[in-house]
């Protein structure tokens, strides 16, 4: 396979796999009750290093209007998830608590497929897992980098 080919399968892969992750989100959310911008706001907040979440900033992360925020929030408050909670440091800001036992029910939908990409992860030797690793985490970075800039051109 020619360098050309190669890439040409590695771009078709990529596309392939963002549609199967979108599809297994949609069947995911549908299971919990919730549409997929819902579960996609949950995850985000639960894997967010800024712990507890706000709104505003779920709002930034996702890319979305705070008024389309507010709309998940009150749909996973609704499916018991999350609760809005005002912030005891600064009443006028509010934040976003992990239901107990929520995580669970999520987890469970996830967890033979992630029982199996395990297993598979446990397959790979450490240099193709930092490769994997710094391939995904340059990929998020490019995303990321072209929603800000097309956000910035926009406003």
């Amino acid at each position: 396979m020619t360098h050309a080919e190669r890439n040409a399968e590695v771009v078709k892969l990529r596309f392939m796999l963002g549609v199967k992750l979108a599809a297994f989100n949609q069947f995911v959310a549908g299971q919990l009750g919730l549409n997929v911008t819902d579960l996609e706001c949950l995850e985000v907040a639960y894997y967010d290093e800024v712990q507890p979440v706000t709104p505003g900033r779920l709002s930034k992360l996702m890319g979305l209007s705070p008024g389309s925020i507010t709309t998940s929030l009150k749909n996973l408050e609704k499916a018991g998830l999350i609760a809005r909670e005002p912030d005891p440091t600064d009443g006028r800001r509010i934040l976003l608590r992990f239901i107990p036992g929520g995580r669970t029910t999520i987890s469970s939908c996830f967890e033979a497929v992630n029982r199996n990409l395990a297993e598979f992860d446990d397959t790979l030797g450490s240099e193709e897992l930092e490769s994997i690793r710094n391939y995904l985490s340059g990929m998020l970075k490019i995303i990321e980098n072209n929603m800000a800039e097309a956000t910035n051109r926009l406003a």
